[in-house]
């Protein structure tokens, strides 16, 4: 163990080695890949030599060490300032100083359920994994599977040592190998009844050991890493400072304590909070022992695995609830993330976050391409970055002896809704510690729990193998007819089938709307709800399910200036679960004029639904890019009566929230097609000074071949109006086709 006084050598070097980022290497970023669109016979091919993978060199790939304590809520965590009654933890202080404390991690009320989530990425309800003794399904993809089989990531090691309890009763020794553990060191069960006494299983066989459990696991961390030669995850995995509660080694711990059963039952807290003491010692002594060169190329994920337990939490804070509940007391957990590639140091996250967000976040920090995977959404980037997307919304459920049900947050309100049907709901802003529930006041708060328990719906309800058997809204051929623009409006699940007719294969789609916390959540694997690719040559590239996860605001409003369209931004989401794509990345004079055009300032963009390009567009003015996302550049010409004077629907909602309506409107009493305001330029081209022109008069080829003219047509520049107080994007049969530009905020979910 480190003494004292050889800790404080360590924690002084790991300041000056900036573990908290910056001096190590970092996560693989890899190249940037743009929505470009560019399927097209000659002159505009994309190229997609961006989309091939290959993991980088070991040196360009962080080591990932994931601890998690067992049992530790942020009454229990020295790195949060709730309680009076903390331990002492320098090693994880140094860490925080050096990195990120999230404010805002939630977990699961219990061992296994948390560790689930953890280890496949999906919610209790989709995995199946609900309660203390369930087992983890045999199918499961787990983290480390999902490592092994990604190309970008396959060359990692991974380990779990430490606290299995993730194979049900009873234990089965060979468990994590049969799910993709390549080497695994600890106890099978989620407790042990002697920290020095405990069954320790390697690989399969099972002995006694009599080492300190915490001390154990540490030597076998360290002798585990000191046989790496390729990048490692570590999942290290404490049982500490679960019961039974005990005194740790002399050494270990800082608090004075006679160590009596007498004194352990009067002041259970106090050995409690000397566990998770020597615990922190053990992570010290674990990062002492590595080189200079892998401490600062590893990244540090420490959380807990659910509230402090009963008899030993704070009831000065959690006076509602701990482990084993719904409330704060059981959800909330210390989390902090630090070293190589967290570039943010010393800083408080407010970000929501869910303990399923490890499985993508751990992926992404390796090198795969993933920001979104089952229900875990990556938070890599804001570990370099402020302003990165983050969640709207967690959610946990939990089906135990004390209570079944599930819990889901906003930024603000928290809804608890129990299987018998029990709500409570808390403004988690104003009242933190959950003193007063909502809805035993006289004030009407109907419109936040349905907002909550919308997305809930969605979340539990979905057919994923779970229990939840909604029928989803078949729009199979369906012409759209609601004319609301509120996307809450649309809450529902929507499925379709349609058939890629030159190919003769048929695709399943799905979309899923959602709302909360005045956004809607749009999520879609992007298959029409129409037969595609029925054009006259078929698509260079083949359709593929997506797994686009966007949001639009319920409430837009004109920004101070228009945005332009740009080659990286989706430009909205149609209401089949299309997204539109407008522009080309495939300018004139831009080497082979197939790929490169990611300067937005470049005049001669190829516009996709001039013929003569010969982007093979099919009759619903579609195509597939190369990673074979399916997007409209025009009409989408099957979800509304495009040739007959009816007033349009909403289609779709642009990525500012405003809707995107048909072609025809209202114009007092004559039902017509509304018109745009472009033309085509006439005469010859002009040249545009640092850049190539093309030859030729103005035709249509290139985008800067139009020229806006206010009031020309019943649309403005962006291709909007207000009609009936609602203002809107129109589709149109000329240019720009549905969207010129912004008028609103675009959601960051669109990049």
């Amino acid at each position: 163990m480190l003494k004292p006084d050889l800790l404080s050598v360590f924690l002084l070097s790991l300041l000056l080695l900036g573990c908290g980022g910056g001096s190590g290497g970092g996560g693989v970023s890899g190249n940037q890949i743009t929505d470009s669109d560019p399927d097209v016979t000659d002159p505009v091919v994309e190229d997609d030599s961006s989309n091939n993978s290959s993991h980088g060199s070991v040196s360009d790939q962080p080591n990932i060490l994931l601890i998690i304590a067992d049992d530790q809520g942020i009454d229990a965590s020295a790195q949060y300032a709730v309680s009076s009654d903390l331990p002492v933890t320098p090693t994880l202080n140094q860490l925080a100083s050096n990195g990120i404390v999230f404010d805002n991690a939630w977990a699961t009320p219990a061992c296994t359920t948390t560790r689930s989530t953890m280890i496949t990425g999906q919610y209790g309800i989709n995995s199946g994994v609900l309660d203390v003794g369930d087992k983890l399904p045999a199918d499961a993809v787990t983290l480390q599977q999902f490592l092994s089989s990604d190309e970008n990531t396959d060359n990692y090691q991974s380990a779990v040592i430490g606290k299995w309890h993730l194979s049900g009763i009873p234990a089965d020794a060979n468990h994590p190998s049969s799910v993709g553990v390549d080497y695994f060191a600890g106890n099978l069960r989620g407790a042990i009844s002697d920290y020095a006494e405990w069954d320790l299983t390697i690989n399969g066989e099972t002995s006694v050991s009599t080492q300190y459990h915490s001390s154990a696991i540490t030597d076998l961390a360290i002798d585990w890493i000191d046989d790496q030669t390729q990048p490692w995850f570590m999942w290290l995995a404490y049982v500490a400072p679960h019961s039974p509660f005990h005194l740790p080694p002399a050494g270990l711990h800082t608090q004075t304590l006679a160590g009596t059963e007498a004194d352990i039952a009067a002041n259970p807290r106090a050995y409690y909070l000397a566990a998770i003491e020597a615990m922190d010692t053990e992570i010290g002594r674990l990062l002492g022992a590595m080189t200079e060169a892998e401490l600062s190329n590893t990244i540090i994920l420490y959380i807990g695995d659910n509230g402090t337990p009963g008899r030993v939490v704070d009831r000065s804070v959690y006076g509602s609830g701990s482990k084993g509940s719904l409330m704060e007391g059981g959800l909330r957990v210390p989390m902090v993330v630090s070293g190589a590639g967290v570039s943010r140091q010393n800083v408080r996250e407010s970000a929501l976050i869910n303990s399923s967000d490890f499985f993508a976040t751990i992926a992404n920090l390796a090198g795969s391409g993933v920001t979104a995977v089952e229900d875990s959404q990556s938070f890599k980037g804001l570990l370099s970055n402020v302003d990165a997307d983050q969640r709207d919304y967690v959610y946990s459920d939990f089906e135990g002896d004390s209570v079944s049900g599930w819990a889901i947050r906003d930024r603000q309100y928290k809804l608890i809704t129990t299987l018998d049907g029990q709500q409570q709901l808390y403004d988690l802003v104003d009242d933190p510690l959950e003193t007063s529930n909502l809805l035993d006041g006289s004030s009407n708060y109907s419109s936040i729990v349905e907002g909550l328990a919308s997305v809930a719906t969605m979340i539990r309800d979905t057919d994923r193998g779970g229990d939840g058997e909604t029928v989803a809204i078949d729009i199979t051929g369906e012409i759209f007819t609601q004319r609301s623009a509120n996307c809450e409006d649309y809450i529902a699940s929507y499925q379709s089938t349609a058939m890629d007719v030159f190919r003769s294969v048929l695709f399943s789609g799905n979309l899923t709307i959602s709302a909360s916390a005045g956004k809607c959540q749009l999520q879609s694997n992007g298959v029409p709800n129409h037969d595609f690719n029925d054009g006259q040559q078929s698509f260079p590239n083949n359709l593929s399910e997506q797994n686009y996860n966007y949001q639009v605001t319920t409430s837009p409003v004109f920004a101070t200036s228009s945005t332009a369209l740009a080659i990286g931004s989706d430009n909205g989401l149609m209401l089949n679960g299309v997204k539109v794509d407008l522009l080309a990345a495939a300018c004139f004079a831009v080497g082979d004029e197939k790929t490169g055009c990611g300067d937005m300032s470049q005049p001669w963009r190829f516009d996709p639904m001039f013929p003569a390009n010969g982007f093979r567009v099919d009759s619903h003015n579609a195509h597939v890019q190369p990673n074979g996302s399916y997007h409209y550049h025009g009409t989408p010409n099957a979800m509304f009566a495009a040739d007959t004077a009816v007033e349009s629907p909403l289609v779709g909602f642009a990525a500012d929230g405003f809707p995107i309506f048909g072609s025809w409107f209202d114009d007092n009493g004559t039902v017509r097609k509304a018109l745009p305001s472009y033309r085509i330029k006439s005469g010859t081209r002009q040249a545009v000074s640092g850049y190539a022109t093309p030859i030729g008069d103005y035709d249509g080829t290139y985008r800067d071949d139009y020229e806006y003219i206010e009031d020309l047509g019943d649309l403005d520049e962006c291709n909007g109006m207000q009609v009936n107080g609602v203002n809107g994007y129109f589709i149109t049969d000329g240019y720009p086709y549905i969207m010129g530009c912004l008028k609103g905020q675009m959601d960051p979910s669109f990049n």
